[in-house]
């Protein structure tokens, strides 16, 4: 990984030897001392447009400035400079055609991707090998590539075993559809409820929904129903009410969801008891939830049925 700091000090070191101000080189490169000062501190790089003419000022490579210096022996990536430099100059068929046949590791675009346009990486990447093009890399790349290009990516590569750690890092870059496609490909036997959950604010509320109903159908566990809680409509919510009403859910199910019942339905519930088609014993796992008037009517109502 590149170290910021590292190279943000080398930086600084170049200009110094140089005696030049960080004004001078802003000066020089056309950006603000603001901009430099960031760069020295670690805070950000010069943008991949600035890296090639910011090497010739100083008679270095691009990657002498990415390695911060080291002799080249000792560095770890070998090609960051030269991808660099293609994409500047508007050849990413290159930087593909590297990829693909092993001249350059696929990391390593992967460690310049901060650093570049999401419509460079574009350009790289629809032209990418899908043997080289794996879920995971598309995983790191997913904060750098825009929405529509990650949904293809993934389209093209989900052919093979979808695992959830790869589903939790795409989950806040890829559209609610495509994210939907991968949990419905991924439900099996191994799904866990952390893993539903993780994903579970970036999932349409339909989908959430349609897995509530799976759980109803007895196709995926309620515990996942229970860590869904606070992402089902209210329309749901109401009808798993009604079933527990009725009695064809068990009414066990429902107290789990208690807290994010709206008060029609825990009204409803609270009648069902009442009506004595609900056990007592529901009372008292709603009552938290119950407003005072209400709970100290049912209290009364049960003691006096008890006498």
């Amino acid at each position: 990984m590149l170290d910021l700091r590292k190279i943000g000090a080398y930086i600084s070191k170049l200009r110094k030897d140089q005696d030049l101000t960080q004004l001078e080189l802003a000066d020089q490169l056309n950006v603000s001392h603001q901009a430099v000062s960031k760069w020295e501190r670690g805070d950000s790089l010069p943008d991949i447009g600035t890296l090639p003419q910011f090497a010739r000022l100083f008679g270095k490579t691009v990657d002498d400035i990415l390695n911060a210096g080291d002799n080249a022996e000792n560095r770890e990536h070998l090609h960051l400079g030269t991808i660099v430099e293609e994409i500047a100059e508007n050849r990413p068929d290159q930087v593909a055609e590297m990829v693909n046949t092993g001249e350059m590791k696929v990391e390593e675009l992967v460690e310049v991707a901060p650093f570049v346009k999401a419509s460079a990486l574009h350009k790289v990447t629809e032209r990418l090998d899908s043997s080289v093009l794996k879920l995971d890399v598309i995983m790191r790349l997913a904060p750098f590539l825009g929405t529509d290009t990650l949904d293809e990516l993934v389209r093209q590569a989900e052919e093979g075993e979808i695992v959830w750690n790869v589903i939790t890092g795409l989950a806040p870059f890829v559209s609610s559809d495509t994210l939907s496609r991968l949990v419905d490909k991924s439900i099996d036997g191994s799904l866990e409820v952390h893993n539903l959950v993780g994903i579970a604010p970036f999932l349409e509320r339909e989908h959430v929904d349609r897995l509530v109903q799976q759980a109803e159908e007895g196709s995926l566990s309620w515990h996942f129903v229970q860590g869904l809680a606070p992402f089902i409509s209210r329309e749901t919510l109401s009808r798993l009410v009604d079933r527990v009403a009725d009695g064809t859910i068990d009414a066990n199910r429902i107290i789990s969801l208690a807290p994010f019942l709206d008060s029609e339905s825990l009204e409803k519930l609270i009648s069902g008891v009442e009506a004595e088609h609900l056990s007592p014993y529901l009372l008292a796992s709603l009552a938290p939830f119950v407003d005072q008037g209400t709970l100290s009517r049912m209290v009364t109502n049960l003691l006096n049925k008890v006498k």
